[in-house]
């Protein structure tokens, strides 16, 4: 299959794109317009979403995004180590603008999403990008928090970030290979029973695979790409993927250079999806195109630009980690925003992915996901 690398606009894509964008439920599992959305509306903006979010993913031809409103790090709990108040906060800026908007519809099951896509509205799932904030009081282990965001429509929960939790270890933690907790265990199967989607992005290798012994429906690995083709050790092994296949969990690509071309971001190399696909075929030799999605990661919005951890109490700092402030645009060279996402589906064409195919990819494999989880 040919390889091409060239930047289109809608107008340059193939027909066949075209027609499977229109066709197509396309999702972004992993997105991060919460941390520029803060921002406006500490400057007093109304009508965010409508004016600078609905149309970039209308361009792009997404219909629905699992956006973070919370995480384990104050870069994504509104810039405040209070991690449980700023998760409240993003997610009080969303359903207030929520009750004002055409655009858009908060969503907590595959009926809803159906529903609003129906109604010619984007479709939101909320997600944490990290569990700190569920952990509840320290040392004792109660699931208020969890049972108190799935009230509150929280449908997404990536169990780790960079580091330790009360629930299981992140990759910082490779030193001490700890997995599962028992209150893990517990948050697991609660989540389970609730109908709430586990992700297992950032995983240390032993949480990983003791949660899926646990966990009795499907997972997620939101975005990231494989360590066969980019040695990033952030990125998934055979041996991973294959237990995501047998789990019948999906795991998403996306538009972060180091993930896909390690060290390409310092570099300069040109990166486009054309080199995502190269882990799509990976991915699909191993376990079958039906187990991958997209997770875009995308957080280079016009006032953030990646110094978002720049402006955290601890500067270039997650979860206690110094990971610096990094430089230089580090998505994808084509697409490079969300609004032109619309060429994925002409890559997957040109590299001969099926129609069939490429609607999963696109969608279609998380739906089938959402509705063994979420319900």
């Amino acid at each position: 299959m040919a390889k091409y690398s060239s930047k289109k606009n809608w107008n340059e894509i193939s027909e066949r794109a075209k027609k499977l964008n229109e066709e197509s439920t396309f999702i972004d599992i992993h997105n991060h317009m919460m941390f520029e959305f803060a921002i406006r509306e500490a400057l007093g903006e109304n009508n965010i979403f409508d004016t600078h979010y609905a149309p970039k993913l209308r361009k792009g031809k997404i219909n629905v995004i699992a956006t973070s409103i919370g995480a384990n790090s104050p870069c994504l709990c509104n810039l405040t180590d209070d991690l449980e108040f700023g998760c409240f906060e993003q997610l009080d800026m969303l359903r207030r603008e929520e009750k004002i908007s055409n655009t858009f519809k908060i969503c907590t099951n595959t009926k809803e999403i159906e529903n609003t896509m129906a109604e010619n509205k984007i479709g939101i799932l909320l997600a944490f990008e990290g569990s700190r904030a569920l952990e509840g009081r320290f040392g004792e282990e109660s699931l208020v928090m969890l049972r108190t965001f799935y009230e509150l429509g929280l449908r997404v929960n990536c169990i780790c970030g960079a580091a330790r939790t009360a629930f299981a270890d992140g990759m910082g933690e490779m030193v001490a290979d700890a997995g599962l907790t028992t209150f893990g265990v517990k948050a697991i199967e609660e989540m389970n029973r609730l109908g709430m989607l586990i992700d297992l992005t950032h995983m240390n290798d032993r949480s990983f695979f003791d949660c899926l012994e646990v966990s009795s429906k499907p997972v997620i690995v939101s975005h990231i790409g494989t360590q066969k083709v980019c040695n990033n050790p952030n990125n998934l092994s055979d041996e991973k993927i294959r237990a995501i296949g047998k789990n019948g969990g999906v795991i998403g690509l996306e538009m972060v250079k180091t993930e896909i071309k390690y060290k390409s971001q310092e570099t300069g190399e040109i990166v486009t999806f054309d080199d995502v696909i190269d882990h799509i075929d990976h991915i699909s030799s191993l376990i079958g195109p039906e187990h991958v999605g997209i997770g875009l990661d995308f957080d280079n919005f016009d006032l953030i630009h990646n110094v978002h951890r720049a402006m955290c109490p601890f500067p270039g700092s997650i979860e206690g980690f110094y990971t610096g402030i990094p430089k230089g645009d580090h998505m994808l060279d084509d697409p490079n925003n969300l609004s032109e996402a619309y060429v994925i589906a002409d890559y997957l064409v040109k590299r001969g992915y099926s129609d069939k195919d490429i609607k999963g990819i696109l969608g279609e494999n998380l739906m089938r996901v959402f509705k063994e989880t979420i319900g």
